[in-house]
């Protein structure tokens, strides 16, 4: 038996808010190690990667700049995390880099070696803020581009729409964040349902929303 419209929807919204209820992980790892970067390694490596943090005039040896390394590209991933956690020895580094291994957990680890891969390969830098990118995201975003962004959200089972996949970094690496910002602001073009929410968020809200979704293109 179908159901009508507006039953559909009604058990979609309480589906989703079951849904809320539980304990999601992040779905992106750059996301998450964006988080780990900025708890402890900003202090040293600068809030952008380029070695200029707070504590970096105070150390005998310059942190590393993350964004301009050939080193980074030579390295495995799992070499960076041993780096980062002090199996390998430190000395090839500079001795004042700390052991990380001893205060965070391998699976942020791996978030961190994910994330510094962005800010040594990424297309484009972050304009914004991404946790806060990531709250606006879930608020009003994921009902179409789905919690994980693949475009696949609730809405998509009861409208004929086609939402961006914010994972697939092929197609979004293409966008520059000029051309993202317009985008949310304005809408989508032509026959696309993608509406305009320049009347609802600030051009601080879309920067930050735009480096939220930089994050889920980086894996």
């Amino acid at each position: 038996m179908k159901l009508p419209l507006f039953n559909k929807l009604i058990l979609l919204v309480m589906a989703g808010i079951f849904k809320s209820s539980m304990v999601y992980a992040d779905f992106s790892k750059s996301f998450d190690g964006h988080t780990v970067f900025n708890t402890y390694c900003f202090i040293c490596h600068g809030t952008e990667g380029k070695g200029d943090g707070p504590l970096a005039g105070k150390l005998q040896t310059k942190p590393a700049d993350l964004t301009n390394n050939r080193r980074l590209s030579r390295r495995t991933d799992k070499e960076l995390a041993h780096i980062i956690e002090g199996i390998i020895p430190h000395g090839q580094i500079g001795d004042e880099m700390p052991r990380w291994g001893l205060a965070i957990p391998k699976p942020k680890i791996e978030s961190l070696v994910a994330y510094i891969r962005y800010l040594h390969q990424g297309a484009h830098a972050l304009p914004g803020k991404p946790e806060q990118g990531k709250v606006i995201y879930d608020s009003y975003c994921k009902q179409c581009h789905a919690a994980d962004g693949e475009g696949n959200g609730i809405l998509t089972k009861v409208f004929d729409i086609k939402p961006a996949n914010h994972t697939d970094a092929e197609i979004m690496d293409k966008i520059s964040n000029k051309q993202l910002h317009a985008i949310i602001a304005n809408g989508g073009a032509g026959a696309s349902l993608m509406p305009g929410w320049k009347a609802i968020l600030t051009d601080d809200d879309i920067d930050d929303v735009i480096s939220y979704i930089r994050l889920l293109a980086a894996h």
